[in-house]
């Protein structure tokens, strides 16, 4: 089982969070709330302030994978995104604009707009 480390007191984060569970065809992932993770118990390289920040998804191998890389991850496992998975690999073009747009939208996603859509 995958473990996913999420943001639940945000907005958006559990908006995504529901949506891929709707997708997750394969039951892969196990949703952890990063209030309830204890990063100390676990030891992977990670502390509650990064998972304040960012998305974490911790394999059954245990390999961490933060941020844009923790995103395509996911979208890997879930059948619907496979068509366009290939695309998120090209090397830096998907590596340098993938942190771009995962760090806009991080940064954006407490704003006002997406409360009204």
């Amino acid at each position: 089982m995958i473990k996913i480390i999420y943001d639940d007191s945000c907005s958006f984060c559990r908006d995504v969070k529901s949506i891929l569970s709707k997708f997750d065809l394969l039951d892969r992932f196990y949703w952890i709330p990063n209030q309830d993770y204890d990063s100390e118990k676990n030891n992977l390289g990670f502390d509650k302030e990064k998972l304040g920040k960012t998305i974490v998804a911790i394999t059954p191998y245990k390999k961490v994978y933060f941020e844009y890389y923790a995103c395509r991850y996911i979208m890997l496992q879930v059948p619907i995104f496979w068509p366009i998975v290939p695309l998120l690999y090209f090397p830096v073009i998907s590596s340098f604009l993938g942190n771009i747009i995962y760090k806009i939208i991080s940064r954006k996603r407490y704003c006002k707009a997406y409360e009204i859509i």
